[in-house]
């Protein structure tokens, strides 16, 4: 990405006072990949779907009887650009890194199972689930990866393991079910 680019720049402030608004809003921040330049100054490359999340986190910090500003078309001199885009490689980078050992994670969990030989269409579903959360939250994580590459080879290959080792467990169970069926 161009260091010229535009930026958009939320500047707001929340009363201290319940916390769980400023939590929220901390969280609505983080949800969307802005980066902190100071507290309640946060940044992100100016794109039609950054404009609309950061509009609806102004918002909520109106609601919450806070003040909030959105600059758009910001211009940020060039290290200050490029710090910005460093912190948000690093943070996704780090989320990355999360959803990898989750990944681990579920292959050992699979494993587990296969050696206990508990083959069954309910610990399958489990199994299903668990993969389904890590590819919903590797695609939140893509989707705020602004300035990387999306997810890097290891995980990749992790996740096409998770598929593999699940495809197998799906197939020895169903031939167990089968095995075991009155017939």
């Amino acid at each position: 990405m161009p260091i010229d680019t535009a930026w958009l720049l939320l500047i707001y402030t929340v009363p201290a006072e319940p916390s769980r608004k400023r939590a929220a809003i901390w969280r609505d921040v983080k949800k969307v990949g802005a980066v902190y330049l100071r507290d309640g100054v946060c940044a992100l490359p100016e794109r039609p779907e950054t404009t609309t999340a950061m509009r609806a986190i102004a918002a909520r910090v109106d609601e919450f009887e806070g003040q909030a500003t959105l600059v758009e078309a910001a211009r940020l001199d060039a290290a200050r650009a490029e710090w910005v885009v460093n912190q948000s490689r690093i943070a996704r980078a780090a989320e990355y890194a999360d959803i990898a050992r989750e990944a681990e994670q579920l292959l050992a969990h699979v494993a587990r199972e296969t050696q206990h030989r508990e083959f069954t269409f309910g610990e399958l579903e489990e199994l299903e689930a668990d993969l389904g959360k890590i590819k919903r939250w590797t695609e939140q994580v893509r989707a705020r990866d602004y300035f990387g590459d999306g997810p890097d080879a290891r995980l990749v290959g992790l996740l096409e393991a998770c598929e593999q080792e699940l495809a197998a467990f799906l197939e020895e169970t169903a031939s167990r079910a089968a095995e075991t069926a009155p017939g």
